[in-house]
């Protein structure tokens, strides 16, 4: 039986799918939002800053100090609320990011093909499957047409599965080959899929690797702290001071040691990145990409479509047999899918004379496209049961299953070159009368060459300009396509590409080269043609051992293995297929070359302002962290109070969170940590010089109140918050930036200028000249960094 007149049967109805979606719910598997609000909750509570807080109010309440303990329980509120708010705003924005990732299926409905979510799909539809896509529910083949299947995401086995009518398949394997009609059995959580997802809920992945160092960075910092916290309670009470009071001064110095922001900062950059890219039509899929993005140098990317508007025009077809031109379009015809999706092959029909139709023969076989010899072929017999074979593809490809004479062969291949060098897009035709075996390898040989067909498909302006910036910024990119390798150069050469005459390579050409030799040849190729899955996967791979950070661009399965083990793959366009989708960690909704180039210097961007902020941060806690230890060490009194900790974490959070954020700085340099030597460094020298500043300030301040003489130094360390920010964005300015230096201005004043909030803060105005000093040396303390930093980026360049 055809492929055609095998389906009679043509689904369900509108009404009866709505009435099994009511009856069997969506299809999917979904955590329990409930268990996400109340973890949520309980975040709240969480919090070690908040948690020493209510342990500081406690010993305010046993030492009689009652207004300080209920001052410290009323600031609980904001300060655990600015740091549970900031990770549920990072959360949210991933939830957002992932409400994007839309997957549909083609299913019959009312006797007509329909595109519906896959989360729409019920027991009982008709689901059109198509090489590349993922099943998206349990099933049974109703009709197959050379259909092999991966099942590796259930089995662990990566080899293909055939499959024929009432065959099995299940979610989440994908098509590898072919195409087919299944009809769904069971759809979420109680497919075979479903059931592996409820094993895995409840676990969580362990972070990235930067993650996972920030993790560990504040858990060592936190270590440290806890053991000089334990050491400053017992110097306190060998000096004679009571436990409550001693805990009371060690628990200070906890609380400004705990360098919570760190993580906190750092999943809200990436995510806040993340949900921007997906606004510009860049979907990232976890927080890893994010960093990623921030350092890749090499872009091995697809032409067509990508580099190229992927519009194909058809120009001519040119003939190389004596058969009637209305006969050559009639095969082309024949040669192409009975539902047209490919635009080239649309463009063959748009071009066809309107009489050329194909309905008065039925398809019999359908050999799919071959990797290697880049063709397929149809095999069609009409209702006087005569058989013709049509095939298309590369033009070599198909040469090679053709018996014309080698005159014959020679002017195909020196019109093929001509035409290429041209930068037209090439396929080949070639046909044979006869009887239908039924083996492809029979069908297929001693074809007849007919005639190669022209494409034009316009190169992008929008590339053109982002490989400008690519190479700007010194990312390598990497041509890879499926023409003829004259039509490659020709279109480099229109991009300014920049490449050697000796740096393009063919698939062909790489196997000839020895191992060595092929290395060499990957490192040193700017444009491969006519490479198989194979040779993409061995260039990556090769690319990634010298050390390269690599992008690979695709959309279809064959793509799939060079995405797969590249360190970022992206998915490019709307029609790419589900297996390149679910192996990318990028997917571009727009196939468009200039959205990867936007997604990696936004991702850069991210990684210069996460620079920022952990910079500013690092400044911040030195003073806090020395104000709070050395003061009692030194026997200078009480300097900074636990109410004086929480203006000050009142302060870095929108600070840390919001200034740098957003900020439009340069790239990070690609060869560079987060954070280098020489900026841990100065960030440090800033913070110890403000914090040498206050107490020196403090120091020479005897004569007056020991209350104004801690705002003199508190102000300072206030203002030295200012000079740490002019310190990571000098000369740069913006408006967010202005009034952040101006709130925070206005909170140093008011801090000790409105008598209701000084008497909390146990603060008193001291004469004005002492102010003007606090401000002038907190402010330029950080500019001995600043010049330091400066000699260092400029040996670098």
């Amino acid at each position: 039986m055809s492929v055609q007149s095998k389906i009679e049967k043509k689904g369900l109805s509108h009404k009866e799918a709505q009435t099994r979606l009511i009856k069997y719910g969506r299809n999917e598997v979904v955590p329990s939002a409930l268990n996400s609000k109340l973890s949520e909750f309980f975040k709240f509570f969480k919090d070690p800053m908040g948690l020493m807080m209510l342990a500081l109010a406690g010993i305010y309440f046993l030492l009689g100090e009652t207004r300080d303990a209920i001052v410290m329980l009323i600031a609980f509120i904001p300060v655990s609320a600015v740091d549970v708010f900031l990770e549920l705003k990072a959360q949210r924005a991933l939830r957002a990011l992932k409400a994007t990732f839309q997957v549909t299926a083609k299913v019959f409905r009312d006797g007509e093909l329909v595109e519906i979510s896959i989360q729409e799909i019920v027991p009982g539809d008709w689901i059109a499957l198509e090489e590349g896509q993922t099943i998206p529910a349990d099933g049974n083949m109703i009709t197959t047409s050379n259909l092999s299947v991966s099942e590796s995401a259930l089995t662990g086995e990566s080899f293909p599965i055939e499959k024929i009518d009432s065959d099995e398949v299940y979610a989440g394997t994908s098509i590898l080959t072919g195409r087919g009609i299944v009809e769904i059995k069971t759809t979420g959580r109680n497919t075979k899929f479903g059931k592996i997802v409820e094993l895995l809920e409840g676990t969580n992945e362990g972070g990235s690797p930067l993650q996972k160092k920030v993790r560990q960075l504040v858990v060592q910092i936190m270590r440290i702290a806890a053991l000089l916290v334990i050491c400053l309670f017992i110097l306190e009470l060998i000096r004679g001071k009571s436990p409550l009071r001693s805990l009371l001064i060690s628990l200070t110095f906890g609380m400004a040691s705990v360098p919570e922001e760190f993580p906190l900062v750092f999943t809200l950059y990436l995510s806040l990145g993340a949900w921007r890219l997906a606004k510009n039509g860049v979907l990232v899929k976890s927080l890893p990409s994010v960093e990623t993005l921030g350092s890749v140098n090499v872009i091995c990317t697809d032409k067509t479509g990508t580099l190229t508007e992927g519009k194909f025009q058809m120009n001519e077809l040119i003939s190389f047999s004596d058969m009637p031109i209305n006969d050559q379009w009639a095969l082309a015809v024949l040669a192409c899918e009975p539902v047209v999706v490919d635009s080239m092959e649309l463009a063959i029909k748009q071009k066809a004379p309107t009489e050329i139709e194909a309905k008065h023969w039925t398809l019999i076989y359908d050999y799919p496209f071959e990797a290697e010899g880049k063709h397929m072929a149809h095999a069609w017999q009409n209702e006087h049961g005569e058989g013709i074979v049509a095939m298309k593809g590369a033009v070599e490809g198909v040469l090679e299953h053709c018996c014309d004479s080698k005159e014959l062969k020679e002017q195909v291949r020196l019109k093929t070159e001509l035409l290429s060098s041209q930068g037209y897009r090439l396929l080949g035709l070639a046909a044979k009368k006869g009887a239908i075996v039924g083996s492809r390898e029979k069908d297929e040989e001693a074809m007849s060459f007919i005639a190669i067909m022209t494409f034009s498909d316009p190169i992008r302006d929008s590339a053109k300009k982002a490989l400008a910036i690519c190479q700007s910024q010194k990312i390598k990119v990497k041509m890879i396509t499926g023409d003829h390798p004259f039509t490659a150069h020709a279109i480099a050469d229109q991009l300014e590409l920049e490449h050697s005459h000796d740096a393009l390579y063919t698939g062909a050409d790489l196997n000839l080269l020895s191992e060595s030799e092929r290395l060499k040849a990957f490192k040193k190729g700017a444009i491969f043609s006519r490479v198989t899955p194979e040779q993409k996967y061995e260039l990556v791979r090769a690319l990634k051992n010298d050390g390269m950070v690599v992008a690979m661009t695709g959309d279809g399965v064959n793509d799939t293995p060079a995405m797969k083990i590249s360190d970022i793959g992206i998915s490019m366009g709307e029609n790419a297929t589900d297996a390149a989708r679910a192996t990318a960690k990028m997917i571009l909704i727009k196939n468009d070359f200039n959205g990867i180039v936007y997604a990696i210097t936004e991702g850069r961007r991210i990684f210069s302002n996460l620079r920022k902020s952990f910079s500013y941060l690092i400044s911040f806690h030195v003073p806090v962290i020395l104000l709070s230890f050395l003061p009692p060490l030194l026997k200078l009194g009480e300097f900074l109070m636990p109410i004086h900790i929480i203006l000050l974490e009142l302060v870095v959070h929108p600070v840390s969170a919001f200034t740098f954020e957003n900020f439009q700085s340069g790239s990070l340099r690609v060869d560079e940590g987060i954070l280098n030597k020489m900026m841990l460094l100065s960030s440090i020298l800033a913070g110890v010089i403000v914090s040498l500043t206050a107490l020196f300030l403090f120091v020479m301040a005897k004569g007056i109140p020991l209350e104004e003489r801690r705002t003199i130094a508190l102000s300072t360390v206030l203002f030295g918050n200012m000079g740490f920010i002019l310190l990571e964005t000098w000369p740069l300015f913006t408006k967010r930036l202005w009034v952040t230096l101006s709130l925070l201005f206005f909170v140093t004043i008011a801090s000790f200028e409105i008598p209701i909030v000084a008497s909390y803060l146990h603060l008193l105005a001291p004469p004005y000249h002492w102010i003007g000093y606090s401000f002038v040396i907190g402010v330029i303390s950080s500019w001995p960094s600043w010049f330091v930093r400066k000699k260092f980026v400029s040996k670098l360049k």
